[in-house]
């Protein structure tokens, strides 16, 4: 009852005997409520506060709750949760999402200094945005990937750091409207033989309207370091430890549910190193663009793939990248594949199935060192297409010159005027 009293106080209501006015509003309010939606309200979470105080007394950032999952649970629909500076010790489950612009939001105040030694893990929910937080589990119990969202729908994780999980990065399941961007997801995937990757998106479906244009988007995230250090044991060997996968479109798969997903869905922008599978893996998937990624030095656990690897796909493009393989292993593969373009890509190494392109480069791209921007003298300054790119680049810089054509790969070299 207090929280409502301060929801109407805050609207500017009287709650002690109400004139005429007062009243048509609060039956205006009170129909808003009833319809679904509520006012947005902020809470405050720290490792330093108590879970025995009210909901008033954590909206207050000097008197913040103690654990993450009991704000969640006690925080409503499209409110926010805000984690202060510190560790926490826990999983947290989402049992609650919320509406079209008002998100449920979980959100670390600045970014990675909420630590949390767990899991985020959500089902069945619609509207989250998970924001900022370090993760990090190595212990197999329970969700072993540091996020996880399971037939979730118009859902963002951004500016995260999931690193050292058990199982996977990042990883979205059986969902839709999904949006992954600005996060760092490095060394996971050790030693679960389920075989994950740093980030994978596995048999979206559809779930909702939406008037986006990409119902997939991975965005100008970095993904180095995670690799399977354990077999599969129906292959004998690594399967996984990708940078970046989407996976099984075509919902064919165990889990499935036979209905092909066919939004567009675009993979940009992202740095991939140093994993054991491959940089960008497209598997059994369909209408996705890959643009504008740098993968380097990726393909260290097994032999077949690439930097970026098309596998028993279709309507794939493949544009805008710089694809550096690791010595004696492939920049690029097409295998059982059909309308597959790659153009306008810088090709350092060899190749399975991708037919040359004029429009191409195939020699080194020349970083500065310790860096993946490019040296003034790269060969990928101004090879990109024009059309059809994000704004910014990895780093956050605008991705085009003043007349100037795009630049292959994550990072645009910016021009002085």
């Amino acid at each position: 009852m207090l929280v409502q009293k301060n929801r109407l106080l805050r609207l500017g209501l009287s709650v002690v005997s109400p004139g005429l006015a007062n009243l048509a509003m609060l039956a205006t309010f009170a129909s808003w409520m009833l319809g679904g939606e509520a006012i947005a309200e902020t809470y405050y979470v720290s490792p330093s506060g108590s879970d025995n105080r009210v909901r008033v007394q954590a909206q207050d950032r000097s008197t913040p709750w103690q654990t993450l999952q009991h704000a969640v649970n006690n925080a409503g629909s499209g409110d926010t949760v805000i984690a202060l500076e510190g560790t926490y010790d826990e999983n947290v489950f989402l049992p609650r999402g919320g509406f079209p612009g008002q998100p449920f939001t979980l959100k670390a105040e600045y970014r990675e200094a909420a630590r949390l030694l767990g899991w985020i893990g959500c089902n069945d929910r619609s509207h989250l945005l998970v924001d900022g937080f370090d993760v990090t589990n190595n212990s197999p119990t329970g969700i072993t990937k540091g996020i996880q969202m399971t037939r979730c729908s118009h859902v963002t994780v951004r500016d995260c750091r999931v690193r050292n999980c058990f199982g996977g990065g990042i990883g979205f399941d059986q969902s839709d409207w999904i949006q992954c961007e600005w996060n760092i997801v490095h060394d996971n995937a050790f030693f679960d033989v389920n075989q994950h990757s740093g980030i994978s998106v596995y048999q979206p479906q559809y779930r909702g309207d939406s008037d986006e244009r990409y119902g997939v988007i991975i965005r100008n995230n970095t993904s180095f370091g995670n690799k399977n250090l354990v077999n599969n044991p129906d292959f004998g060997r690594p399967t996984d430890g990708n940078g970046i996968v989407v996976d099984d479109f075509f919902n064919s798969q165990s889990g499935g549910n036979e209905v092909a997903y066919d939004r567009m869905s675009v993979i940009e922008n992202n740095i991939c190193f140093d994993n054991g599978g491959q940089g960008v893996h497209c598997y059994r998937s369909q209408n996705v663009r890959i643009r504008n990624n740098t993968c380097v030095n990726n393909m260290e656990s097994f032999d077949f793939g690439g930097e970026v690897s098309v596998s028993e796909s279709e309507r794939v493009n493949v544009y805008n990248n710089i694809l550096v393989a690791r010595e004696g292993k492939r920049a690029a593969l097409k295998f059982d594949s059909r309308d597959v373009y790659f153009g306008f890509n810088l090709i350092n190494g060899p190749v399975r199935d991708v037919p040359y392109d004029r429009n191409s480069v195939y020699r080194p791209p020349f970083f500065e060192p310790g860096s993946f921007r490019l040296r003034g003298y790269s060969p990928a300054i101004n090879k990109g297409r024009r059309y059809d790119y994000f704004f910014l680049d990895a780093y956050g810089q605008p991705r085009m010159g003043r007349g100037q054509r795009v630049d292959l790969g994550a990072v645009e070299r910016q021009r002085e005027w």
